[in-house]
């Protein structure tokens, strides 16, 4: 479970399996699918166990979301083969997810999370974990670990904000220090993370054990490594990530899909506005390809 101390955060519209499988070859020790919907896998909806890892995958966390306990369960029971862990979303603070109960809204009703992980943890054949925000509207950082590890999850990771900031203001890496003096259980950090050395920080001076790199991936793959790529190997790269995704879903979905995950591949590009704005507008791998061949540092 959860073997090594950098790896790839679930992020919902990211984390497929191409996006995974780059991740994994420039240095992510483990990884996460996309968040997945227990009423939608209870609903047999095809393409949520697409989501699902692949037979070649090891070491990867598969992370639902919900509110409700039965369905939890019925969920967890239907995909503990297909991955390492099961982890539970308890802090998504996208408004669509929290209006039905699920991901950091979890954290305004501690007694239901916890039951939710003691009914996994009695229930699956795989370790449980839980990935949470620091609060809802406050920070209650301490009572949320407590009652992580009274019903015996077998890690949290917490990305160091609460819902009501979204993703706004700095995140307060200090938490960490306090958590992890009542945390008997594996601490992983999330937020903020965008370089090798943001990582190595808090793993060395924060005392997490591990964390989990979200937003500061997109596009780069890279940070695991503390690599810079050439521009040679940046347009190797973004074409070989459309190519898998073309794999999974064929062109047109594909296409559409990397369309934002190219903004974070031009970061730091000169002409990066310029080929952004073409990029929105392409509907063929033969488009993008037009456009990649323009790229320059």
């Amino acid at each position: 479970m959860l073997n090594g101390k950098i790896g790839l955060a679930p992020m919902a519209d990211y984390t497929d399996y191409a996006y995974r499988e780059l991740c994994r070859e420039y240095g992510a020790e483990f990884t996460f699918t996309e968040m997945i919907s227990v009423e939608a896998l209870v609903r047999d909806k095809k393409e949520n166990f697409q989501m699902l890892p692949k037979e070649n995958e090891n070491n990867i966390g598969i992370q639902l979301f919900g509110s409700n306990i039965e369905s939890f369960v019925k969920a967890g029971l239907m995909v503990q083969h297909y991955g390492d862990w099961i982890d539970i979303n308890a802090g998504c603070p996208v408004k669509k997810v929290v209006k039905k109960g699920a991901g950091s809204a979890l954290l305004k009703d501690l007694n239901k999370l916890g039951d939710i992980i003691k009914a996994l943890k009695n229930t699956v054949d795989i370790p449980v974990g839980v990935k949470v925000r620091l609060g809802f509207d406050e920070d209650i950082g301490e009572k949320i670990i407590n009652t992580v590890q009274k019903n015996n999850a077998d890690y949290i990771i917490v990305h160091a904000r609460t819902q009501k900031q979204l993703y706004s203001g700095k995140v307060n890496w200090n938490r960490f220090k306090d958590l992890k003096k009542i945390c008997d259980i594996p601490l992983g950090a999330s937020g903020d993370i965008y370089s090798y050395n943001d990582a190595k920080v808090l793993i060395e001076e924060y005392d997490v054990n591990f964390v989990v790199v979200a937003r500061g991936s997109i596009g780069n793959p890279w940070i695991f490594s503390n690599k810079k790529p050439d521009i040679d190997e940046l347009k190797r790269v973004i074409l070989r990530h459309t190519e898998m995704m073309i794999n999974d879903y064929g062109e047109e979905k594909a296409i559409r899909r990397f369309k934002k995950i190219f903004i974070g591949y031009t970061k730091g590009l000169k002409n990066a506005r310029e080929l952004r704005n073409k990029v929105a507008y392409i509907n063929s791998y033969s488009d993008l390809l037009n456009v990649v061949s323009e790229l320059n540092k």
